[in-house]
């Protein structure tokens, strides 16, 4: 048993001499780094500063391109504080969604406004679609900014000065939010790049200095970026919004809808924001938490104020994107910086064809409330939103279980209150530091793992909903010692928003392999590929598919498109199946597999006096990804081809690591012509059984079919069902074809019962195309269903 020493937080007790035993919340996280010097006692050392260069952005980005583009994971939001009492402690959490395929492909970049000192933004992130460039043109035009000529690379990939950010007063006014949305529109309209993430920071003795961290993705299949606004509520008593300038009548609307509230515009004579309002007396709740001495509470109904916004913005057609908010200090009576003052950028993007934007919203925070100034504190979650599809019963259930939540009376900041004892909270060491400037309970906590358990509760288990907003902050309350001796002790506070999406899927994610490299080079590797796949050095390698390779594919299904629908066609049938981008899969144990087994084809087919080759309508349809399964001799011995299936993007990504799974063992219930895998050869049946992954965001509506090198074979023909696999794995036949095409009139299918038989070679993205202006639902559904009229049977 490990003990913690009693400072890390009040969760050590002793009855007698005996300490209670390890409880699973005493863990802080699943995984954990020494990044620094660590002392004997398990604490960090770390050094205090004012103003100094921060490297987190370097790092976050570091860590963004691995997990992407190595990884294949989505990068979904970023958030941190800054903490201690000069703000001079930073943290930053990086959270990422289930993989897709194109997370391979594309490049990401994050733009920090730092108005600390004069002012200066910092740039991270590789050189893709020349955005360097065009960013600092459009830096030195706007704002006239000035490039560092020599760019310290620890902790940036570019530099500029800049006299365009602005406060005023000690409310925190500033406008920084103004060019916050100016940097948004000129990445998402001008350069087309998809805004991730924006988070903000406030830092110095008062929070008066301000930090925001805005991440872009390239998405090449978007022409143009989305609208977006953003509102800050402040507690001061205002609000303001920025970037009304291209948003149409919502910010009449808006103006309606604070009215209604008694909040009335407000115009200064140099505006730092597009519209600014006052807010009445009790609009933000203040509680006191120290009367005598005049010390605010950190609770708050920011969060319930979000919230109200967030329904109205959706009634007009405006998602809630993002949310992040930070702290200032005001200086209480008594004289001490104690009060906390909060801030919160709330952030919408109009909803696109087809998107419903009003679909409800459920936020759950976890919030520490220190009570004394030797670190005790105690625990709270707080929920705001509606109950849908009895998740409230079920969160309930889920608290109480595993975060010993008690219900106590609702509070008027929030719908429902929860206490709770199991967040952990440690100190910090400081090698020039002491509590005075450090403030107790500012080292590690095990807030983001509540968080993840949550998240995967929500997302995996209930299933219903996604993940939007997940947003960290720290604040200080300040407690009197004597007349000369304050002590600071950090709260911790964590929001999340998640979205209510009856119609979505859980997406499925493969189990971790173990395969090693080959270790050799594989037999008969196609000679485009690179040279470590060549050679069997590398486990798999996905390359972004060439312009050219990208034509063949759309050759492809251009010429294998067929007006038909059958009765597995959930969806209207789309005119045009456009590809938007492309993945091409080096593995050489698979591709090891395929061509033994096409080598033992081919000898099989040259034995037989007579060989039932069938030719698919693929192979006509793109005369150069035909050319690829010819031998040296230009000879197709083994009747390989190319043919199609249509997925998900996420399962597309899992398949290209493990192909295709046959199970043999079950029965053929529900299967036209046997337990195998089945393929197309025309992309409208292959698009009956695709689906995008309906998770939010702007891969939404890009669906995948894999592009898989089939050995044939000698094909058994049949119009009618049944169960033909014995035909071939008696070793009659290599595959079974079944012409519903002559039967029915709808399409051929091609099965194999040998999974070494197919090499899943391609993922291909494609959005299907309507000349009507249809806009495609989502179906809800999972990768692998009952077949009907030729579905896939197979687990990957």
């Amino acid at each position: 048993m490990k003990s913690y020493p009693s400072c890390c937080c009040f969760k050590w007790y002793e009855i007698g001499q005996r300490p209670l035993p390890r409880e699973p919340w005493d863990d802080l996280c699943d995984r954990i780094y020494i990044c620094g010097q660590m002392d004997s006692n398990g604490m960090v050392k770390s050094k205090d500063g004012f103003q100094f260069d921060w490297n987190f952005g370097k790092k976050s980005m570091q860590i963004v391109d691995f997990m992407t583009n190595t990884c294949g994971w989505g990068f979904q939001l970023c958030d941190g504080s800054n903490f201690g009492r000069y703000g001079s402690h930073k943290e930053q959490q990086l959270k990422f969604r289930a993989p897709h395929p194109l997370n391979f492909i594309a490049p990401h970049i994050m733009i920090e406004l730092r108005h600390v000192g004069a002012g200066s933004i910092k740039v991270s992130g590789r050189n893709e679609d020349g955005i360097h460039g065009k960013l600092a043109a459009w830096f030195t035009k706007t704002w006239d900014a000035k490039q560092l000529a020599n760019q310290d690379l620890r902790f940036c990939d570019m530099t500029f000065n800049v006299k365009c950010f602005k406060r005023r007063g000690v409310q925190g006014e500033n406008n920084l939010g103004l060019r916050t949305m100016q940097v948004v529109d000129f990445m998402t309209r001008e350069c087309s790049w998809t805004l991730l993430t924006c988070n903000s920071h406030n830092s110095g003795w008062t929070g008066e200095e301000r930090e925001q961290q805005l991440v872009f993705r390239k998405d090449h299949h978007l022409q143009q970026g989305q609208q977006h606004i953003m509102v800050e509520y402040r507690d001061f008593g205002f609000i303001e919004v920025n970037g009304l300038h291209d948003a149409g009548d919502i910010g009449a609307k808006l103006d309606g809808f604070f009215v209604r509230q008694n909040i009335k515009e407000q115009n200064d004579a140099e505006m730092f924001c597009d519209k600014k309002y006052n807010v009445p007396s009790g609009f933000f709740y203040l509680e006191w938490q120290d009367k005598p001495n005049a010390v605010l509470s950190p609770k708050n109904n920011i969060g319930k104020r979000t919230m109200e916004l967030a329904n109205f913005m959706a009634s007009q057609g405006w998602m809630l994107l993002l949310c992040n908010f930070g702290t200032m200090y005001v200086k209480a009576p008594k004289g001490m910086y104690a009060n906390p003052k909060r801030e919160q950028q709330i952030k919408f993007t109009k909803a696109q064809a087809g998107e419903k934007a009003d679909l409800p919203l459920l936020m759950i925070q976890f919030r520490t409330i220190p009570l004394d100034a030797w670190g005790k504190y105690v625990g709270f979650i707080e929920i705001n939103g509606q109950d849908c599809g009895g998740v409230l019963e079920k969160l309930d259930s889920y608290l109480k279980r595993t975060m010993r939540a008690r219900p106590k009376d609702r509070p008027p900041y929030c719908d429902i209150l929860y206490e709770t004892d199991v967040f952990n909270l440690k100190e910090v060491s400081s090698e020039n530091g002491h509590l005075q400037s450090m403030g107790k309970l500012a080292g590690e906590s095990n807030f983001g793992r509540y968080t993840m358990r949550l998240c995967d509760f929500m997302v995996g288990h209930v299933g219903t909903w996604e993940l939007v907003v997940c947003n960290g902050n720290t604040t200080d309350s300040t407690f009197k010692i004597d007349r000369e001796l304050s002590y600071a002790v950090c709260a911790r506070e964590q929001q999340l928003i998640f979205r209510y999406r009856p119609d979505g899927r859980n997406v499925f994610m493969a189990e971790p392999g173990t395969q090693g490299a080959l270790g050799r080079p594989p037999l008969e590797a196609p000679g485009y590929w690179k040279d470590d796949a060549k050679a069997g050095t590398v486990v798999k390698n996905l390359i972004p598919a060439g312009a050219e390779e990208l034509a063949w594919i759309q050759d492809l299904l251009d010429a294998t498109y067929k007006a038909k629908a059958t009765r597995d066609r959930s969806v209207k049938l789309a005119d045009r199946f456009v590809v938007v981008n492309a993945l091409r899969s080096e593995h050489p144990e698979l591709w090891e597999k395929f061509a033994q087994r096409r080598t033992e084809v081919s000898r099989n087919c040259n034995e037989r006096s007579e060989r039932a080759f069938i030719e698919p309508k693929t192979r006509q349809a793109s005369e150069a990804l035909a050319s690829k399964c010819k031998d040296a001799a230009g000879a197709n011995p083994a009747n390989e081809a190319y043919l199609l299936h249509g997925s998900n993007p996420t399962s597309a990504i899992s398949i290209l690591s493990t192909s295709f799974k046959v199970d043999l063992a079950g029965a053929s219930v529900g299967t036209m012509f046997g337990p195998g895998v089945y393929l197309a050869e025309s992309s409208s049946k292959a698009d009956e059984y695709a689906r995008d992954e309906n998770t939010g965001g702007t891969y939404d509506g890009l669906f995948a079919v894999m592009l898989c090198r089939v050995v044939l074979g000698s094909s058994l023909l049949v119009e009618k069902p049944g169960d033909y696999s014995a035909k071939c794995t008696s070793g009659e036949f290599h595959s079974v074809v079944g012409d519903r095409e002559k039967a029915v009139g709808t399409f051929r299918e091609f099965i194999v019962f040998d999974e070494k038989s197919i090499y899943p070679e391609y993922v291909a993205l494609y959005r299907r195309e309507y000349t009507d202006g249809y806009a495609s639902p989502h179906v809800p559904g999972d990768e692998v269903r009952e077949h009907r009229e030729g579905e896939v049977v197979s687990t990957v």
